[in-house]
């Protein structure tokens, strides 16, 4: 069939004067051509036609005065290299009621409220056009129908050059919208658009505004220069902006209101003039992977708002890089914020953040205030002028695993509350508490403060468990006030002022370090005047501690002879290698990857350390961090998700060194019975190393043999991996040595004869392929000084020296069968003064519990001598009591007795604490609890249900219990303890494969008021005190109203009080009532009373 064709000129004979006649009578699917000329007339087009330019280069020009231009109302219509235009301000140019308009290479000119609407059953396409009208709005579309507008430009419109409105569709695509009055995007109603490959530019009113139930995805779209906001997003319905550009915003970037959820991934925002993202109240927000630079505010979320950060990057924000206000939320992973004149972060009025795995470095770190809440976790704050994290007006924070550079301040009743942190280079204190605030830390470091390391002002409380404070410029804490300042466990030692400063009452004598002559005793730590530049641990280390430069700290390690001449001539070959590049030599090829070999607790994480710093020093490496990661940290369990998290942790690396303990659990574990994703970890770390080569040293740790094969799963890695360093068992001698430093750490001094006992300690113990490590030195030393303060207890010491020597009798004997195949002391006969036995017997009260221990000991020592070794959940036992009820105490002594009974090798206790298990991830709890059966292997492992288990949230628990179930139930499971208070019962109640590892569960009931003065008068023994008959009675009698806080910890608390404060070696009634010990008559308390029994604290180190 022959299409018609029919011709329009403006005065040429034999063809149409008009569009309008050639219209009347065109057959469906004709084609008119138009010559160039200007056309008067208004076109309803009923048929499906095409109207085209004769000559595209000199389109011809269709005019109405009045009424649409062109109205379409047929089933699909072309129009092409036309100019529309229309001079009715009521009329849109284009009038699209029903069918399919499609124009190509158009221009639409008009001057009312709509240059283009496609409503009813109308579908537009524009493509290659230009769409211009002063008055009102460019494109109009109500239409569902799928709405197109490609390669389109809408410029200089009086009102939005794009609206979408009721139930209208639309696609834009390859577009600019630019100079608009109004919205480059509006979208409301019901209606839906999509925007791709676009730029809007220079719009009076939001470039995007997105209200009620509209929905919008926008994808690679540019946006700048907007006069106030770049989006505005109000709307109930989705709302989703991927790979968008937004720069110089007169106000805010985004704006997301209330109702509205909207997602952002792989966005940027630059130059807003006031908030780059904000969430208003009630609104929620998703950032994925987003930067936003060179703003004053990055995030701002308001009340009752909400934000989920994922790799969000903050950079220059001159306010701050997030700011929380009211009951706003704000979560973020892998939050970076670098630069700027502002804070890393603001969070006020009840204000809730939480940050995860973040390095924040900004003019000033984290302000919290006025009820506001922080939870940080893997977070590194550093701040170049203020403060690192400042709280005031009740705020909280909570740090896990985290450092601060920069001074910490904590006022106005706020609490910081910190594990495993550390708080280090402020130009100040390091930690300051004041206005009656708060400050726990378990496992914290505290160092390089050009004031006092922790500073307790008046008012102020802080708890430290297990923290190191080193090397401040003043005191490591100066604590002033009368709220107990509680240290537990802890190193604080060269600082240039007091380890304790500022404390009226000096510690007991007894309780003081060799030499000194006053200051506040420490567990763990030196009191003032006490020798301080000791060092010494279970990493091998000993001597003097102002070692200088990780060189210097290397040679100071203990043993490792052939592991430090390998290091070093790396290190040398290193340095040789930039001397040639200086001199423009070409660089002698090599690797600077490792592989270390041997079994744990041999250094060699503390080596991988020292070896990036050397590395850093030379300028090798950039930084010289190391981050530390086994299997669960690489490998995930889907597809493509192991290559995701390895690069993740691999990019953390970079710049000093990704140390990758036991690697070869990374090869051949699936067994061929489905995906190795270990296999693919390797792989990814191959490519990664290959691309990094000179930006990162990766060390692959674990035993000799497994890591041998490691090397061979993988073609590519023996020539990656190219040097080999092993690390050997500690000798007798090395071991030795290391408790000489632990003892000298720790302010205890041993004896001939306990040297010579501890030499024939290690020599005569049974050696297994992991025995020489310093974890068994440090097992041993605690053995050591638990004997001590047992064989102490029994006879009280003639000089207060005593307390720092170690005697022969302290450290363990290699326990072996005897002749008749009984084992030790423990058995039908009688025992010796100094045996378990024999302390168990003189334990005070507790007899139940105490019948119960003796009774398992007797019956596990008969089965050993039938040849018949008990397995150790025999011997494995709960202990359930009240926090002071002697728990620790009683295994203690449960573990040496099954050290007398050839049960267990030696009689130490490894305590873990499950409050301190961290469970970040589900694998990082049986990580860390799989590691202390380990060090636990031929002791006893003490597992405590302490009180703040039971604040960790219940997915936490149950998580530490799962993996504590597993390591128990393990094969080479240890002998274990399981030690807390009641609500310990239910638990195991609940928990029957728990429960099935245990042979005996031992319940310790609270002390009598005659039984804690007994416990009293034994401390005071020790101290060179004792009570007097009279004494003890008022003692009891002041028991019996007012019983100690913390029972035994109280009663020794006040104990250790009366020694310091007593002249008297028999204190007796008046003693207790000049002290304030017991509560006297009105008219006796004398004006200097001290506190009330029961306001003692366990170890607080002031009065």
């Amino acid at each position: 069939m022959i299409r018609q064709v029919l011709y329009v000129t403006p005065d040429r004979q034999g063809t149409y004067r008009s569009i309008g006649a050639a219209l009347a009578d065109a057959r469906e699917g004709a084609l008119i051509t138009v010559a160039a000329g200007l056309y008067a007339e208004t076109l309803h087009i009923t048929a499906p036609v095409t109207v085209t330019a004769q000559d595209s280069a000199n389109p011809p020009e269709i005019h109405a005065e009045s009424g649409s231009t062109v109205v379409l109302d047929a089933e699909a219509v072309q129009l092409a290299h036309l100019v529309l235009s229309g001079a009715d301000r009521e009329a849109p140019v284009l009038d699209v009621r029903k069918g399919q308009a499609a124009l190509d290479s158009c221009r639409l000119t008009g001057e009312a409220w709509a240059a283009v609407l496609s409503w009813h059953e109308g579908v537009v396409a524009l493509r290659d056009c230009e769409v211009t009208n002063g008055r009102g709005a460019g494109i109009v579309v109500t239409s569902n129908r799928s709405n197109v507008v490609e390669r389109t430009q809408v410029v200089g419109v009086g009102s939005s050059a794009v609206v979408v409105a009721e139930n209208g569709r639309l696609t834009v695509s390859g577009c600019t919208l630019s100079r608009a009055q109004g919205n480059g995007v509006c979208a409301n109603g019901h209606s839906s658009v999509a925007v791709d490959d676009t730029q809007i530019y220079g719009c009076g009113k939001p470039s995007l505004a997105v209200e009620q139930h509209a929905s919008a995805t926008l994808h690679n779209v540019r946006v700048s220069g907007s006069t106030s906001l770049d989006a505005y997003l109000t709307g109930d319905g989705e709302t989703v902006l991927s790979n968008c550009r937004f720069i110089g915003a007169g106000q805010q970037a985004v704006h997301v209101g209330k109702g509205t959820e909207a997602v952002l991934r792989d966005c940027a925002v630059e130059d807003a003039g006031e908030v780059a993202v904000q969430i208003a109240s009630g609104g929620r927000v998703r950032l994925q992977e987003c930067t936003l630079s060179k703003v004053p505010v990055g995030v701002a979320v308001d009340a009752d708002a909400d934000a989920e950060c994922t790799g969000l990057v903050v950079r220059e924000a001159g306010v701050a890089a997030v700011r929380v206000t009211g009951t706003g939320r704000l979560h973020a992973e892998r939050l970076t914020v670098d630069g700027g004149r502002g804070a890393g972060g603001v969070v006020s009025d009840g204000g809730h953040l939480e940050l995860r795995d973040a390095e924040v470095t900004a003019f000033t770190g984290l302000e919290l205030a006025g009820a506001a809440q922080a939870v940080l976790t893997g977070v590194r704050l550093r701040s170049s002028h203020g403060p690192g994290l400042a709280l005031a007006h009740e705020a909280r924070a909570e740090l896990t695993g985290s450092s601060v550079s920069g001074f910490v301040t904590v006022q106005s009743d706020s609490h910081l509350a910190a594990w495993d942190s550390g708080f280090t280079d402020s130009d100040s204190d390091g930690v300051r508490l004041l206005s009656g605030s708060g400050f726990t830390a378990t496992g914290c470091r505290v160092s390089g403060a050009r004031g006092h390391g922790v500073h307790v002002t008046a008012g102020c409380r802080a708890e430290l468990v297990g923290c190191t404070v080193r090397e401040n410029a003043g005191d490591g804490v100066h604590a002033r006030g009368d709220e107990p300042t509680v240290l537990t466990d802890c190193d604080i030692r060269d600082n240039g002022g007091e380890a304790v400063g500022d404390r009226d009452t000096p510690a007991p004598a007894a309780a003081r370090p060799p030499g000194s002559s006053g200051g506040t005793s420490l567990p763990g730590g030196p009191a003032e005047g006490g020798p301080r530049d000791r060092d010494g641990g279970g990493d091998g280390r000993v001597g003097h501690a102002h070692v200088v430069g990780p060189l210097a700290e290397l040679d100071a390690l203990v043993g490792l002879g052939s592991v430090k001449r390998e290091v070093n001539g790396l290190i040398n070959l290193n340095k040789m290698a930039q001397r040639r590049l200086e001199m423009g030599l070409p660089m002698p090829p090599m690797s600077r990857h490792l592989v270390f070999a041997g079994p744990p607790g041999t250094g060699k994480t503390t080596v991988a350390r020292l070896y990036g710093a050397v590395l850093a020093e030379l300028g090798i490496l950039s930084q010289g961090h190391i981050v530390e990661v086994a299997r669960a940290d690489l490998v995930a369990q889907i597809i493509g998700g192991t290559a995701i998290k390895t690069t993740e942790v691999f990019n953390k690396a970079v710049g000093g060194v990704l140390f990758i303990d036991e690697a070869y659990t990374l090869t051949n574990q699936s067994r061929g019975s489905g995906p190795d994703f270990g296999q693919e970890a390797v792989e990814t770390l191959m490519k990664l190393m290959e691309d990094h080569r000179d930006e990162i040293v990766v060390i692959v740790a674990g035993y000799s043999a497994q890591m041998d094969q490691f090397l061979a799963s993988n073609p590519g890695m023996a020539s990656r991996f190219t040097r080999t360093v092993e690390f050997p068992n500690y000798s007798a001698d090395e071991l030795v040595t290391i408790v000489r430093g632990l003892c000298g750490k720790h302010y205890y001094e041993l004896s001939p004869d306990a040297l010579k006992a501890l030499v024939r300690y290690f020599e005569d113990v049974p050696k297994s392929d992991t025995f020489g490590n310093g974890r068994v030195a440090r097992q041993i030393f605690e053995e050591m000084i638990s004997r001590q303060a047992s064989r102490l207890a029994a006879g009280p010491p003639r000089h207060d020296d005593e307390l720092s020597v170690l005697q022969g009798d302290d450290v363990p004997v290699v326990p072996g069968p005897r002749a008749d195949g009984a084992s030790g002391t423990v058995g039908a006969g009688g025992h010796d003064s100094g045996s378990a036995l024999h302390r168990l017997g003189d334990f005070t009260g507790q007899q139940n519990a105490r019948n119960a221990v003796l009774t398992r000991l007797r019956r596990l020592a008969a089965a050993r001598g039938k040849d018949r070794p008990p397995m150790p959940r025999a011997a494995s036992v709960a202990l359930e009591g009240l926090p002071g009820s002697g728990r620790a105490a009683l295994a203690a002594l449960y573990a040496r007795g099954l050290a007398e009974a050839g049960i267990v090798r030696h009689g130490a206790v490894l305590r873990v604490p499950l409050s301190q298990v961290p469970a970040r991830w589900p694998e990082q709890s049986a990580i860390r609890l799989l590691s202390a059966v380990a060090d636990a292997a031929g002791g006893v492992l003490l597992a405590e249900f302490d009180p703040a288990f039971d604040h960790r949230p219940q997915e936490e628990r149950d998580t530490v219990l799962d993996s504590l179930t597993g390591a128990l139930t393990a094969p080479g499971a240890p002998v274990v303890v399981l030690s807390g208070g009641p609500p310990m019962l239910p638990v195991l109640r609940r928990r029957k494969a728990l429960t099935a590892t245990l042979a005996e569960y031992v319940r310790l009931v609270p002390y009598p008021p005659a039984e804690l003065a007994e416990l009293a008068d034994r401390r005071l023994r020790t101290q060179g005190f004792s009570l007097a008959p009279d004494g003890r009675r008022t003692l009891e009698a002041e028991f019996a109203v007012r019983p100690p806080s913390g029972a035994v910890f109280g009663a020794h608390r006040l104990a250790d009080l009366l020694a310091a404060r007593c002249e008297n070696r028999e204190v007796g009634t008046d003693e207790l009532y000049a002290t304030g010990v017991a509560a006297a008559p009105a008219a006796t308390v004398p004006s200097s009373a001290g506190p009330a029994p029961g306001s003692a604290e366990p170890v607080p180190t002031g009065p």
